[in-house]
């Protein structure tokens, strides 16, 4: 015999559940304490989460981009070491999975038929080969390593052409991206006007002091890894929300930008980076370029020239730490630049056999970890092109680089065919960022750490998929039939 609950009574199910559920919360809160009511808490929140997350998977990538502003601060603070870099992974893996198996016959995958996102698998498709590499050391290596240098750009490019191309997902991206660079430029300004607090002086006094602490001065690192990552993240944010700033916005956007803008080019220069001078100088001069203004060029020539001349060629300020320190990045004779080259020369001697490098994960931190004692774990790489030319070779250096110029010229010419104001200051903003990037990981490895990942491939993914926007309903996304499946769209 078949029991069914009389319909008069279903309506009140729920609060019979509700009950069950109370009493046996508060007993198990009442026998182990204030952690189980946290868990309690938090199921039905990681519940309604998920249940969101399934029904659109774009929330993986803004899930992911938080998470990776999150890292180095849940690193200093948190009592306990947590995976957070491989939650990065996660909900972006899950949101290609989510994509492919639940909404295979709704989604529109011609979106990620491009040249570009073509580049983005070619290069996975070469580091997966490096795998074969006969002096690579580890598989676990080459696991940790390609992620930075080849995994999250395919998948964040790959997501962002399919998932997130209408008007509305550039301003959610774009005001996460300056909300959170304007809390960096905040943490910054508190550790230059009332010192470090007791974790981040626990994190200096583990070791980042003799990078962080040169002659008695701080270089500010807020809430990023380290200095080095936050001077090119604020120098970033700075370039793109200060051309955001001349675009036609509204009174309100404009504002917002400015400040950030300012807040992020003062955190810039208190971070003590030299490196990071290349983000707002090759940004500039590419945004002059584009631009194509005859008298914006003059007046930004001018100013930037200016500004060059000024660190060049006086001494006017060298007693203020902060002008002296960007003021070496420009001296020819500086001891750590002639250091530099001389470390690329010694590469290029010890790679002239090896055309395709050592292996992925043998140079850097990595190499230290799974081979030390080799000369390419001991070899300081400085910059992300050297390491990319180290782990593989020049096959690997020459596909890497060109692809990303490739990518930047597709981008300019793009940028040129677009008529209305908005979509073309969105598009000069994002390659003038990503230009500044590119140049900035010549002395450093910028563009493959978090979280410059999101802010310089999200970005980049809109300069190409703006074409479509449809300008007669906000946040549509309108792709016309007979561009569907062409490559060069």
């Amino acid at each position: 015999m078949k029991f069914s609950i009389p319909e008069s009574i279903q309506p009140y199910l729920k609060y019979f559940y509700a009950v069950i559920f109370a009493v046996i919360a508060g007993t198990l809160i009442a026998k182990k304490g204030i952690v189980i009511a946290a868990v309690f808490l938090i199921i039905p929140v990681v519940i309604l989460y998920f249940a969101k997350f399934f029904e659109n998977p774009k929330i993986g990538l803004w899930s992911a981009m938080v998470i990776a502003y999150i890292i180095p601060t849940f690193g200093r603070y948190a009592p306990f070491q947590a995976p957070l870099g491989l939650g990065v992974d996660f909900f972006l893996v899950m949101s290609l999975i989510v994509m492919l198996f639940k909404f295979w016959k709704k989604v529109d995958f011609s979106g990620a038929y491009n040249i570009v996102n073509f580049l983005m698998i070619l290069w996975m498709a070469f580091i997966v080969l490096e795998i074969a590499n006969p002096l690579a050391y580890s598989a676990a290596a080459w696991f940790y390593a390609m992620r930075g240098i080849a995994l999250y750009q395919l998948l964040i490019i790959t997501l962002c052409f399919v998932l997130v191309r209408d008007r509305k997902d550039w301003y959610t991206f774009i005001n996460l991206w300056m909300w959170f660079s304007l809390v960096a430029a905040l943490w910054g300004f508190k550790q230059k006007l009332f010192g470090v607090d007791r974790f981040e002086q626990a994190w200096l006094d583990q070791g980042a002091a003799t990078t962080h602490l040169l002659f008695g001065k701080l270089r500010i690192f807020g809430n990023f890894t380290d200095a080095g990552m936050y001077g090119a993240g604020m120098g970033h944010a700075a370039i793109s929300a200060g051309i955001l700033f001349l675009g036609p916005f509204s009174l309100r956007k404009r504002a917002f930008y400015l400040t950030v803008a300012l807040a992020c080019a003062y955190a810039m220069l208190i971070s003590g980076t030299r490196g990071a001078l290349a983000v707002p100088g090759a940004g500039g001069i590419l945004y002059l370029i584009m631009i194509r203004n005859k008298r914006i060029l003059i007046a930004g020539a001018t100013i930037m020239i200016s500004v060059f001349s000024f660190l060049k060629f006086t001494t006017i300020g060298s007693g203020n730490y902060d002008i002296q320190r960007f003021r070496t990045a420009l001296d020819s004779d500086d001891p750590s630049l002639n250091v530099r080259l001389q470390n690329r020369e010694m590469l290029s001697i010890y790679l002239a056999n090896k055309p395709i490098g050592t292996g992925v994960g043998t140079a850097g931190v990595w190499g230290e970890r799974f081979s030390p004692g080799t000369w390419m774990a001991s070899f300081p790489t400085d910059g992300l092109f050297t390491r990319i030319r180290a782990e593989t070779g020049r096959v690997g250096h020459t596909i890497y680089v060109y692809s990303w110029l490739f990518i930047l010229g597709y981008g300019i010419w793009r940028t040129w065919q677009y008529k209305d104001k908005e979509r073309q200051y969105i598009a000069m903003a994002s390659l003038s960022g990503y230009a500044g990037i590119l140049a900035a990981s010549y002395g450093n490895e910028v563009m493959t750490q978090m979280p410059e990942h999101f802010t310089t491939f999200i970005p980049l993914t809109f300069v190409f998929t703006m074409k479509y926007w449809n300008p007669d309903k906000d946040g549509d996304f309108d792709m016309p039939a007979e561009q569907k499946g062409n490559f060069f769209k």
